[in-house]
Parts: structure tokens; sequence; C-alpha cells
């Protein structure tokens, strides 16, 4: 799960930003991977009353009729082609708009005080290439250029650098692209209670360095 918070705390020591952020002014991001199971869907509705976010990152869910099952018709959905990686707003996030879809994953803007933030949920099979999923996220960060971003994604890779013992292939591409692309992980080491595939190592919140270090006011609201 990642907040205003996270981002406020995320600047560089030269930044003296104020950390002072009610909590209506702060928009809440939740990532799951959701397995392609009801129950987790279910998990996912309750986690959703607990921390009030205002868009959803999803990995694998659930998905009848070509959409997200179990979830309330006032909540907007967007999947990537092939249904593996979606985003969900709440009615509390104010106008997103849809950007595009890839094989692996869906992009969404939303407008903050400072601009708009692009969202993007990204998703590679253990059993794919990974370099597609990174050459689509690739892409798509290109194209927006100095536009902020925050990227959630499960890539099924193994690093240090998010808490896995090991390291692995997918693991080390996954680490060169996030220096080639200057991109900040916002990962935490402590589980979301009652949320526990929210919190597995394959997934990863990344910032992109211009939103990370952009001027801003006093109080960064997102």
């Amino acid at each position: 799960m990642a907040t205003t918070d996270n981002f406020l705390l995320q600047h560089p020591p030269h930044h003296q930003h104020s950390t002072s952020s009610t909590t209506t002014n702060k928009t809440t991001f939740l990532q799951i991977n959701l397995r392609k199971s009801e129950i987790a869907t279910s998990t996912l509705l309750e986690a959703s009353d607990s921390h009030n976010p205002s868009i959803i990152l999803v990995q694998e869910p659930y998905i009848l009729d070509g959409k997200i099952a179990g979830i309330p018709r006032s909540w907007n959905q967007w999947l990537s082609k092939n249904n593996k990686a979606g985003i969900i707003s709440l009615p509390s996030c104010d106008k997103p708009v849809f950007l595009q879809s890839t094989v692996n994953s869906t992009a969404l803007k939303i407008q903050t005080e400072q601009g708009p933030l692009t969202v993007i949920s990204a998703y590679s099979s253990p059993y794919k290439n990974i370099m597609e999923t990174l050459q689509e996220l690739h892409s798509i960060l290109t194209d927006l250029g100095d536009e902020r971003v925050l990227i959630c994604a499960d890539l099924n890779a193994h690093s240090r650098i998010w808490g896995y013992a090991n390291e692995d292939t997918r693991g080390a591409q996954v680490e060169d692209f996030l220096l080639a692309q200057q991109l900040y992980l916002l990962n935490e080491k402590t589980p979301i209670p009652n949320l526990s595939t929210a919190a597995e190592k394959n997934g990863l919140t990344c910032l992109s360095s211009k939103a990370r270090t952009s001027p801003t006011p006093a109080d960064r609201k997102f």
C-alpha cells in the first residue's frame, strides 16, 4: 500500500517539505495480486473498507465476462489486454482518465494538486519473458516524458532489494530497469494486516524520480 505519506517521506534531505497532511487530502493506493480467486476478491473488499483507497492496482484478478468480478458497480475498472493487470478507481478518485492498455499493463491518469500523476498496473508471468513487460513499461514511460508516474507490478522476479534471500535473472533485469528509468522503489517490509497477498515479495511499487524530486508546496497532497 502506498499513500501520500510514502511520497513525503521519500524526499531527499535537501527538500524541506512538511509532512503535515490531513487524511481528507491524502490519496491511498492499494496493490494486491488476486490469484484469480473469488476469496481474494472478498479480502480486497475488506481491505478497501479498512484502508479507504482511491485507486486499487491489481494483478491476476478474477475475471468474468471480460471484467473483474465481485467488485461494486460504482467502481470503475480497466484491464490489460491479457486481463492479468488491472486498475480500479473508487468514487473518491477525481476524474480518472484512461490512457492505454498493452498486453501486460494498463495505465490511468489522475489529477493532483501538483499536476497529473499516471498510475500503471503490470504483470509478468513467471513462464513468460519478463522483457516483454519491461519493454511495454519503457514505452509508456517514454511517451509520458517528464510526467510523474507510480507503477505497481507483480513481475515474479527475485531480488534482495525487495526482500528475497536470493536473486534470479529476472530480478537482475528488473534492477537494471529501475536504474535505467530512474524509478524509486517504495516497497515496505511490513505486511498489511489481513492482506498478506498485497505484501508478497513479487509485488513492486515504484515512483518516478520526477514525482519524488519535483518542487511542490509545503504539503504534498495527492
